[in-house]
């Protein structure tokens, strides 16, 4: 991400922007770099509390610990961090970039030693709904994923960056208010991101398997 840390906390949190006072443990951060890794990527701002007020790190050692454990031994496969340190407002911030990854998905272990996927909802970092890992969940969305439709969707998607409702008209041959209607109501079940910044609607998958 091409923008400052004061342009960012300006912005504010959201998909691709989390602050952190400090980190409360390695297992919650952990949550929050594979959110970024599974979806499309973010900054992470530690120092910065959630009102956007930069209160700075006590101990940049104690902080770096905690992300060192949390890459290393509680995602899978680990995710490579970009950090810098910056002084704002003659305080200390840890500025953490997390690019999408090209092998997702990462899970996270949490306290319990179970592996969760966890995915970027708007400004929070979300597990992702269990029927796509083990064909769970309810029933509407099961038979919604095993439609014709939407299968191609999907095999389209894994060879594919993303989709707008035109292509997917043209994929399946319906009319595209059929098929916005479809990525709307997959998007809306977390199982495709909608990427709203880019014009026309584009859609990508939250997952791979």
């Amino acid at each position: 991400m091409n923008k400052s840390t004061i342009q960012l906390i300006k912005q504010g949190e959201g998909l691709a922007i989390e602050f952190k006072k400090t980190i409360d443990s390695p297992y919650k951060i952990a949550k929050t770099i594979t959110s970024f890794a599974n979806t499309s990527g973010g900054v992470l701002l530690i120092g910065v509390d959630d009102a956007g007020l930069i209160s700075g790190i006590y101990s940049e050692l104690e902080e770096l610990q905690k992300l060192e454990k949390a890459a290393g031994q509680l995602i899978e496969e680990p995710v490579l961090l970009h950090l810098n340190t910056e002084i704002i407002d003659n305080k200390k911030i840890l500025r953490v970039e997390i690019i999408e990854s090209a092998g997702k998905p990462h899970y996270a272990i949490n306290e319990k030693n179970e592996r969760i996927i966890y995915i970027r909802v708007k400004d929070k970092s979300v597990p992702i709904p269990k029927l796509l890992i083990a064909g769970e969940g309810d029933f509407d969305t099961e038979k919604l994923l095993a439609t014709r439709h939407v299968k191609s969707l999907i095999t389209y998607l894994k060879s594919t960056d993303s989709v707008t409702a035109r292509a997917f008209a043209r994929i399946i041959n319906i009319s595209e208010k059929r098929a916005e209607r479809m990525l709307n109501e997959l998007a809306a079940r977390q199982i495709l991101l909608k990427l709203s910044k880019v014009k026309p609607e584009t859609y990508s998958l939250k997952w791979a398997k």
